[in-house]
């Protein structure tokens, strides 16, 4: 099995606030359905749940009409308790008064890393728009026990490479000696997950979240001793065990581990394995068993069948923790080659949602599809993770490669520079990342292929060819018309994408999943000429009679009693056949060095514009490698 991408893990993620039972507040009750027929009125969570159900047809949804007011579920995850909702400074990045709340700005709380979100953080991270793609849609996957997907290779594929990546487990008792599990983790958590009807993965998840190092006091085992600093009071704990930090609250890190190891205590969790039998419990009866059965219903309790008060009834503090679980929830799966198995999720919507997905705190960009190239001195130029040198570097670009620049910096970085995002297509791959502009020039679109086409099915027009780490520039209704001007021959989160023009020029990518199948036409009459694709034989017209043997470019044929000459399209030498040969014609005829006749210059024409270019000669090469087809 290969190591699965390690996860942000904090302590202070799971801070719970665990707050008495009281009365409802008087909204519109919850309702939760599988019939999708209602989602039209929110049109981009419509085309998303549609991009996913494409690229996974066994993939179910499940659509929580909360009745909720956006403006006032924001009001209440933030500024209506401050602290409700912390983001880590780690992942800020850019202007630090766009992340956090004007009123506590950069006051420190649990270790003094978080602080409180402002309403655009949680505005960004609770849109659900803004996470339906391949990546994070498991922030919404229904977290109950599934026979058919979960296994115990499934847990040690989450564990590997973690403290828990072992055969047993020796721990510390209460009196201080060793003793050891003849078992693995892995066994546990499944069997835990078995027990309680919790899927094991997330529990094996949540703990790779809470403890990725596995050097927490709260999970060693080792004596702990925490005094109190205003009564003086000492507290001793030895063989205590947290393995979900359930409980551990506090204004620092002691207070925090000794909240957390005197609930151990209470629980009587005095190894592993009860710690973890322990949590798994208390996960079900306390928040999966309670309508808040997603990593994103446990961090935003927005479901008001729940016993407990909206919104205050939460696992975690950490507006970000949902996504960063639901990565590595993806990353196991993928590697486990189950992506496609029978998975459900419970799609949030709220009333007077805003009409695009919210945007991003921290960097003011501009939705883009144009295309650059890279303009280095020597060295390749470094596409990285982030918008600094900071980041990691994920692709070397060679001076003179094109990208496309799917967003604009409209701001000046705090290094001094522009950083774009960039889509950096290697021919098997793509690459999303950032790019510092001043090695990028603007250059004209190439297009590949002109093809028209229109939309059968309503779809997003997206800034880049992908549904994760793209956005949406528009929603593109039925019988839209567009002009596919580039194709990728390989799919991306399960999708083939063409890049369009529409009418008014605007560019995006769309699936190809969702072009009206229109009819094939094969040849059309235009004068003396009938012009045909290079896969049409004599044979698929009407009447039509071959005067010599070979049907292509230059030959006669009669059709219903009249004569033409035929007009193969990319078949510039007579042969009836496309191929490399045709495509030095062209670009030997764009140099001068050749001549053509009218009807050759007919063939060569793929583009239809009257005129001989080098995209015409693109065209046939896009045709010999499949990557594209010429048409009429």
């Amino acid at each position: 099995m290969n190591k699965i991408t390690k996860i942000l893990s904090s302590l202070f993620v799971v801070t719970l606030l665990i707050f008495t039972i009281i009365a409802h507040s008087d909204v519109q009750a919850a309702e939760r359905t599988e019939d999708l027929s209602n989602l039209v009125n929110y049109p981009e969570i419509y085309t998303a749940v549609q991009e996913l159900k494409t690229a996974h047809p066994n993939w179910t949804f499940t659509i929580l009409y909360t009745g909720l007011d956006w403006n006032d579920v924001i009001y209440n995850e933030t500024t209506k308790l401050h602290s409700r909702s912390l983001v880590q400074n780690s992942i800020i990045v850019g202007n630090v008064s766009d992340w956090v709340c004007p009123t506590c700005g950069t006051t420190g709380y649990d270790n003094g890393s978080w602080y409180c979100a402002s309403n655009k953080t949680v505005s960004y991270y609770m849109d659900p728009r803004n996470w339906l793609n391949e990546s994070y849609i498991f922030a919404f996957e229904t977290l109950s026990f599934n026979p058919n997907t979960h296994t115990i290779e499934g847990v040690e594929s989450i564990l590997e490479g973690t403290f828990m990546d072992v055969d047993s487990i020796p721990y510390i008792n209460v009196e201080g000696g060793t003793q050891v599990l003849n078992k693995s983790y892995a066994e546990i958590i499944y069997e835990a997950g078995k027990t309680f009807n919790i899927s094991p993965y997330h529990l094996a998840g949540r703990i790779r979240q809470e403890h990725g190092n596995g050097g927490s006091s709260l999970i060693s085992g080792k004596t702990f001793t925490y005094t109190n600093p205003t009564t003086g009071e000492v507290s001793t704990y030895t063989g205590y065990y947290n393995y979900f930090n359930i409980g551990s609250y506090g204004n620092s890190t002691a207070e925090i581990i000794k909240n957390g190891l005197q609930r151990a205590k209470d629980k009587g969790w005095t190894n592993p394995e009860y710690s973890i039998y322990g949590g798994a419990e208390f996960l079900v009866d306390g928040y999966i068993g309670q309508y808040q059965d997603s990593l994103y219903l446990q961090k935003y309790h927005v479901d008001d069948s729940s016993p407990y008060s909206l919104y205050s009834h939460q696992y975690q503090q950490n507006v970000s923790a949902p996504f960063t679980e639901s990565l590595d929830t993806y990353s196991a799966y993928e590697e486990l080659g189950i992506l496609d198995s029978n998975f459900n999720f419970i799609i949030p919507v709220y009333e007077n949602m805003p009409s695009t997905a919210s945007e991003k705190p921290g960097r003011k960009i501009s939705l883009q599809t144009e295309n650059v190239v890279v303009q280095t001195n020597l060295i390749p130029l470094s596409i990285r993770s982030g918008p600094s040198t900071d980041y990691t570097i994920k692709a070397r670009a060679p001076r003179g490669t094109t990208l496309v620049r799917i967003e604009r910096a409209e701001q000046i970085s705090s290094d001094g520079r522009y950083w774009d995002r960039v889509v950096y297509n290697t021919g098997s791959d793509l690459i999303i990342g950032y790019a510092s502009r001043e090695y990028l020039v603007d250059i004209a679109t190439t297009e590949t292929v002109n093809e028209t086409a229109t939309i059968g099915i309503m779809c997003n027009l997206r800034n880049g060819p992908t549904t994760t780490n793209t956005r949406v520039k528009q929603i593109l209704p039925v019988g839209t018309k567009v002009t596919i001007i580039d194709k990728i021959n390989y799919e991306v989160d399960g999708h083939i994408w063409y890049r369009v023009k529409l009418e008014d020029g605007t560019q995006g990518y769309i699936s190809s999943a969702y072009l009206k199948k229109e009819p094939v036409i094969q040849y059309e009459i235009d004068g003396k000429y009938v012009k045909v694709t290079p896969d049409t034989k004599a044979t698929d017209i009407p009447d039509c009679t071959l005067t010599g043997k070979t049907f292509g470019t230059g030959a006669n044929v009669t059709i219903e009693e009249k004569e033409y000459t035929v007009v193969m399209l990319g078949d510039v030498s007579g042969d009836g056949q496309v191929k490399s040969k045709d495509y030095m014609m062209i670009k030997n005829y764009i140099m001068g060095t050749l001549q053509l006749n009218d009807t050759e210059k007919l063939a060569a024409d793929l583009s239809k514009d009257g005129q001989i270019k080098s995209k015409d000669y693109m065209m046939i090469k896009n045709h010999i490698m499949q990557t594209s087809t010429i048409t009429l």
